[in-house]
């Protein structure tokens, strides 16, 4: 059976369950007597209950869109920061640090880098266009990997973003304190590291 057709066919016993359950739960508006409303209102359930896990099934059975054999892989999330003050891991949602007990500026995730997020987003906003001048149209992030990197930081080294389409929590080194750098990927072999950083190997 197809997987649409199990979801028709367990919608169908979803509303047939739910409508002699309901007969049951209002014997008194049916005049029916107890022992029959019972066995309506448990014969509506059980309907119910096959149609519930058919339904299920149906939904898993659904063919789910892959993702090509060539295509990036995609950057695990992100859970923590840093405290750009004394360097301590947090939860994202941690409003003030509980070692220097500061209050966590908004967007932060790095410690360490620029301070500036003037400067930052100018020289990001510097190497895009340039990138951009050249017909590139995504760039690889490359992390510094150090007791000092954030999670966040981490996660995307190595993998390749879109110029145009921020990813969460800003490209890199367009942020205060972010050490990273966009390496442009370029549609020829001119580019940093010719062809080969047009599939960068993820990070372990």
């Amino acid at each position: 059976m197809r997987y649409r057709s199990r979801i028709v066919a367990a919608g169908l016993f979803v509303v047939a369950g739910g409508l002699l359950a309901g007969a049951g739960f209002f014997a008194d508006a049916l005049t029916l007597d107890l022992a029959h409303a019972a066995a309506v209102g448990f014969l509506g359930l059980v309907i119910l209950a096959l149609g519930l896990l058919m339904l299920r099934r149906g939904l898993a059975e659904r063919p789910r869109k892959e993702r090509p054999a060539d295509a990036p892989p995609q950057p695990l999330p992100y859970y923590t920061r840093n405290c750009p003050f004394c360097g301590r891991r947090l939860g994202l949602k941690e409003e003030k640090c509980p070692q220097c007990r500061r209050k966590m500026p908004a967007g932060l995730t790095c410690s360490a880098g620029e301070p500036d997020a003037d400067a930052a987003r100018a020289s990001f906003a510097a190497a895009r266009e340039a990138a951009l001048a050249r017909g590139s149209a995504s760039y690889v992030w490359r992390a510094v990997q150090d007791e000092a990197t954030c999670e966040r930081c981490a996660n995307n080294d190595g993998h390749v973003f879109q110029w145009e389409r921020e990813p969460i929590g800003g490209h890199a080194g367009a942020r205060a304190r972010c050490r990273c750098r966009p390496e442009p990927v370029f549609p020829d072999k001119g580019g940093p590291r010719g062809s080969a950083a047009s599939s960068p190997t993820p990070r372990a």
